[in-house]
């Protein structure tokens, strides 16, 4: 046995040898050559930012660009480049990036209104953000800051969270809550907790080493790397072990936040508070993955959150523009119901599932920025889909846990209401993996009359300059807990409006139960209430289409951020024609969704590697050389 193994050992550096040869060979062929990049120009020749512009607070001329719906006519005006499904910040991030290349785009959307989890709505004369809360730092100069400038003619700004970003509140409703503020700034969090838990000094320190290992932009570089490295290439580094030999953020993703904490940290309290912002991606601290938290802690918290001043949809109303600029159209109520092809290769979409209504759309490129899930297993014939490489993770990654959101419109200032440019964090328990591993079991049913075990507030009255003047003594309040799409499927494919009363009886009792936890808690707020709506994981079936009634489309778990399951998670989709951009090819959240547009838009360009020099140059000639490594990304 001993003999095998040492005779496995030299066999594999021998071939390990060779590879070497191979790869340095190969590297300089693919990295220092000129790439062909065809008749397409970059998105980053030049710098596409103009003056400023007031808000715009027209909600007519607003929904002109918004909720343009779709028709026969407006679908076949033009002959189109390329067609992209579905209008999150993803899909129109990389619409506008083939746009400013010279392509004309069409996005088509299903909603009535476009940008996905960065639409908001309005109701009884309130407006409400769906999807964005907060998103990290888009205060400094960073890539992702000039990238998201160059698609939306520099018109997103932003305002930031106070100091104190985040608040907790532990065993909320018994006699032993107890409250902590998150601190944000370089070090400012870590500073903060030996402050607070001297004895524990030792424990923070390394768990902090670990996260900066994590978060490390080399280490994440990677992760991205293997996105575009052919898939062959990433089975051989697999294969040696390298991807976790070369890079801190897969050599550190075989480990929990849990499995990290019980190693190094004692205390409960500052095992919950290190552990927290885990509850953010929907599963348990002990299938997090150590650098996925490294990278929302750097960018939310170490760097400070911030808000979009006008409100999320200023993200679709400031992109939308820069895609028509080209000729391209982003239409709404276009229901995409299955991709062309011919011959095995992707020819276009078509529109609608009625014989004599259904629209027949044509074009050499699709970018699904639908999910994987919903593309490869609904949109596709499934002899097409499974030549994909993703096609066998649709059964190893689950769809996303889904959410109850309750959106609360009150009376009064946020200043009269006690409101603050703060996430609120309020959790009925002080063990953070007992708590979510149970409530993943547990019916929402068996939590009425209960305290639910996680609450997440969040304020856009509270954190938006601009809402003052756009909604005088008004305030909003949007709370998020968890809920399984299996406690409410039995309604699902059913309108909004039409799921009956014993639909609307069980959703507003549970929001009740809920808002009833908040005012205990927050008790100016009970009197100022004067309008109520729910929303469920239907309800998110219904408006985003994800699968399930998924919060995000693919489950965070740790297994799928590692090099096998990253490398097949990508923006090709192994089908010619068809590309992937949004949250699957990268993960959830804002920053994350700009950049699987920028690996879709790499790929589709031909400019694979040569697209992030080129928006590297541009920031270089707009903000100068980076001080250091953190100042690249986040």
């Amino acid at each position: 046995m001993l003999f095998e193994t040492g005779l496995l050992l030299n066999v594999r550096i021998q071939l390990g040898i060779i590879l070497a040869v191979f790869v340095g060979y190969w590297i300089k062929r693919l990295f220092f050559r000129t790439e062909t990049t065809g008749k397409w120009k970059s998105p980053f020749a030049e710098d596409s930012r103009t003056p400023l512009t007031p808000l715009n607070t027209d909600h007519a001329k607003r929904d002109e660009t918004m909720k343009r719906a779709f028709t026969k006519k407006l679908a076949n005006e033009k002959k189109w480049d390329a067609i992209v499904i579905g209008s999150g910040i993803g899909g129109l991030s990389t619409a506008a990036l083939l746009s400013k290349a010279g392509m004309k785009v069409l996005v088509l959307e299903k909603h009535y209104k476009c940008g996905g989890a960065c639409h908001t709505f309005r109701d009884n004369g309130y407006e409400f953000d769906v999807g964005i809360h907060y998103v990290g730092n888009f205060i400094r100069p960073t890539l992702t800051r000039t990238l998201l400038e160059q698609i939306s003619d520099g018109q997103i700004k932003f305002a930031k969270f106070d100091n104190n970003v985040e608040r907790l509140i532990l065993d909320a409703m018994s006699p032993s809550q107890r409250e902590y503020t998150i601190s944000s700034g370089p070090n400012a969090f870590e500073n903060q907790l030996i402050k607070q838990f001297p004895d524990e000094a030792q424990g923070i320190k390394t768990f902090f080493r670990l996260l900066k290992r994590g978060y490390n932009p080399r280490g994440a570089m990677a992760w991205f790397a293997v996105k575009l490295l052919p898939i062959w290439f990433t089975k051989v580094l697999q294969f040696f072990g390298l991807p976790r030999l070369l890079s801190d953020f897969y050599a550190l993703g075989e480990r929990s936040v849990q499995e990290v904490l019980e190693s190094h940290v004692k205390n409960k309290d500052l095992k919950f508070l290190l552990s927290y912002s885990t509850t953010g991606f929907l599963v348990p601290p002990s299938r997090v993955s150590l650098p996925m938290m490294s990278l929302l802690h750097v960018h939310c918290c170490e760097y400070g959150s911030c808000y979009p001043i006008g409100g999320a949809s200023e993200m679709p109303f400031r992109i939308i523009p820069v895609i028509e600029r080209s000729g391209g159209r982003v239409l709404m109520k276009a229901n995409v119901s299955q991709i062309l092809t011919e011959g095995g290769k992707v020819v276009g979409v078509r529109v609608g599932n009625k014989e004599n209504s259904m629209v027949d759309i044509h074009a050499p490129i699709v970018i699904s920025d639908a999910g994987m899930h919903n593309t490869l297993l609904d949109l596709l014939p499934e002899k097409i889909a499974e030549k994909s490489p993703a096609w066998p993770l649709m059964k190893t990654i689950k769809p996303s846990h889904g959410n109850l959101s309750i959106f609360v419109g009150l009376r009064g200032t946020p200043e009269e209401l006690g409101l603050t440019a703060q996430n609120i964090w309020i959790y009925n328990g002080s063990d953070l993996q007992k708590m979510l591993t149970e409530a993943e079991k547990t019916s929402i049913q068996d939590f009425l009359g209960k305290a639910f075990p996680s609450i997440f507030l969040s304020s856009s009255a509270a954190k938006d300059p601009s809402w003052k003047n756009r909604y005088p003594d008004r305030s909003t309040l949007s709370i998020l807990t968890c809920a399984a799409y299996s406690d409410f499927s039995q309604w699902s494919g059913q309108s909004t409006k039409k799921r009956g009363d014993d639909y609307m009886s069980l959703k507003n009792a549970i929001g009740q139960n809920v808002i009833e936890q908040v005012t205990t808690l927050f008790p100016k707020l009970k009197d100022a209430i004067d309008y109520i709506n729910v929303g469920s994981p239907v309800t998110i079936e219904h408006y985003l289409s994800t699968k399930e009634g998924g919060t995000y489309n693919m489950e965070h778990d740790y297994t799928r951020f590692g090099p096998e399951q990253s490398a097949l998670l990508r923006p090709e989709s192994g089908i010619e024609g068809l590309y992937f951009t949004g949250q699957d090819v990268t993960s959830c959240g804002f920053a994350s969704c700009l950049y699987s547009a920028f690996l879709c838009a790499s790929v589709i360009l031909k400019k694979r590697y040569l697209l992030t020099w080129e928006l590297f140059n541009l920031h270089r000639k707009l903000y100068g050389l980076p001080k250091g490594r953190n100042d690249l990304f986040y």
